[in-house]
This record gives structure tokens, sequence and C-alpha cells, in this order.
């Protein structure tokens, strides 16, 4: 399963105009076969997704993301099932395959495309496949279908950008930084004025996010070292990073286990803590250490949070 987003053609050119950028942050599209998409054998389901990846890849939204919001999803309709007079008789399926780009959360279809598609093979399952492995993902059709899809996300998050905002600092609030991280790094880039404001605030919530866990580290540090366990001590120090109001506490700390364990006759304590060697180190371990906070709690909870109901789209396009 894969992922994520100005306006009308400018912001369309602006996106292919840029470098590579990470997962998160760029426009990009989930794929995925919901179970409710029962028309689809489950031996085709991982071949139309590979199908679906294809297509988005191609045209510019591929990308391993973490937001399945924004998806590609199928809808297959059997239209004539027949048996051919061969030996041994086949079984030849025309289908249409319809793709929808959606936003899951917000159960709305932004644009879709549909297509024919023929198979024949042994069985219905293997008919089923051998349509699918002939969809042509290079069909022009697709390229505006994908393009559409990418500037209604665009305008959704232009849209919606001062409530991505306030609901952020809400989240940071209620010390969920990680989400608060995680909603603003999905802001792609090509949202410039949307995406501006967000990395200005998201490295205000990481600063309280990394002390609120400095402190919590360095109480297990702390702890560990009460009961003289310097290697537990060592794990917890090692999760404390200079640019942590606690840094210099937590180099205290180490110090003084070294000076202990000298003392007692042990072989030199061997941990020393992380070191930036300047502002502009700095500056990029912040941004790396921002996108890596959003991304685990995306993988952690991110699915167990939206756990979609598809029937919005199937119960109602259910022929």
């Amino acid at each position: 399963m894969l992922l994520l987003m100005l306006t009308a053609l400018i912001t369309a050119q602006a996106q292919n105009t840029l470098g590579k950028t990470d997962d998160i942050g760029r426009v990009a599209l989930a794929v995925m076969v919901p179970e409710m998409a029962e028309n689809v054998p489950a031996g085709a389901a991982q071949l139309l997704e590979n199908k679906m990846m294809q297509i988005a890849t191609i045209n510019g939204l591929g990308a391993g993301g973490v937001d399945p919001r924004f998806c590609i999803v199928p809808m297959v309709n059997i239209l004539t099932k027949d048996i051919t007079p061969t030996a041994p008789p086949m079984i030849a399926l025309n289908m249409e395959i319809t793709f929808y780009i959606v936003d899951a959360v917000g159960q709305t279809i932004f644009t879709q495309s549909t297509i024919a598609a023929k198979g024949v093979g042994q069985t219905e399952d293997k008919a089923y496949i051998s349509g699918i492995r002939n969809i042509n993902v290079r069909a022009g059709q697709f390229k505006g279908f994908i393009e559409n899809g990418k500037n209604k996300i665009i305008e959704y998050y232009n849209s919606k950008c001062d409530a991505i905002i306030k609901e952020a600092q809400a989240l940071a609030g209620q010390k969920r930084y990680e989400e608060a991280l995680f909603n603003l790094m999905s802001i792609p880039d090509v949202c410039r004025e949307c995406y501006d404001k967000s990395m200005d605030l998201s490295t205000e919530i990481y600063k309280e996010y990394a002390n609120y866990k400095c402190t919590q580290y360095l109480s297990a540090a702390r702890a560990a070292w009460a009961n003289m366990d310097a290697d537990l001590a060592a794990a917890n120090l090692s999760k404390i990073t200079p640019d942590m109001a606690c840094y210099n506490d937590a180099v205290n700390l180490t110090d003084q286990i070294t000076r202990k364990m000298i003392a007692d006759g042990a072989n030199v304590w061997n941990y020393k803590m992380k070191r930036y060697d300047d502002a502009v180190e700095t500056e990029r371990l912040t941004i790396r250490a921002k996108r890596d906070v959003a991304v685990a709690w995306a993988h952690a909870t991110y699915w167990g949070r939206y756990n979609y109901n598809w029937g919005w789209l199937y119960n109602r396009y259910r022929y």
C-alpha cells in the first residue's frame, strides 16, 4: 500500500520541475484493492495493484508514500461470460474496469477512468487475471486521469491549509506531537505558501517534542544508572541529541558514569554523547528527524486509525 498533493496548470508544471524529494511531503497516491471490491479474485488483487501503481508511476505520482487517504481504487464489472467452443473449453470474460482517485477519509471521488478488458482462461479466475494483464498502463486516458486527481489533491491542501495548521497546534497541545508532525510534513511542497507555514510550525512542534522526549530519556538513564546498569543508561542517553534542551544534563550524567567506572577499576566506558559540528548540520538533522518521527507514527498507527469503510463507494455503484 502506498501514497500523497497550487492549482491549475502552473502548479502541475511546478510539480514536474521539482527535484527528487522524500516520499512524505510530495504528491503521491496509494493504490489498493479494498475487500469490498468483491469481483476481484484474491489471486488477481496484487496484479491489479501493480497495474495501478504503474499507471501512477508512469504519470508522475508513484512513490512509496505514507499517507493512504488519497488512493486509486478499482471497481470491476463482468459484462459477459462465455464458454469458448474449443478443446478444452475456456472461459472468456468481457470486463469493464473503473479506476477512481478518491479521498478515502472525506469519502469523495476526485476523478475516474473506465477501460474495457478481455481475458480468457481455463478458470474464471485465470480469465480474470488474463484480462488484467491486458490492461495498457500507457493508455493516453490515464494521463488526464492522474493529472486531474493530482490537481484535486493539491486543491484540497490549499483550501484546508488553515484547518490543518490549527489541528496540528491542537494536537501538539495534547502532546500528540508525532501526529501533528505527520499532518504538517504531509503537505506537499508544490503548495508553497501552505508548505512554508507548515515547515515553520513543524520546527516549533518538533522542538517541543524533542524536549518532551529528552526528559523521558534522561529520567530513564538516571534510573538505570541508579541500578548501576551502564548499558541501559547508555541506550537511553544515545537517544538524546544536541538539539534537545536536556542535552547538557545528559553530558554531565555521561561524565559522571565515566568517572565512576574508571574509579572502580573498570575499563574506560566508550560511550560518547552525540555532537553536531555546526548549525547547518543541526538544521539538516532536525529536518530529517521531523520526517523520521512523522513516518514512524504513520507506520505504527495510521492504518489502524483509518480502517476505511468502503461502503460509500462500492454500495453506491454496485450493479
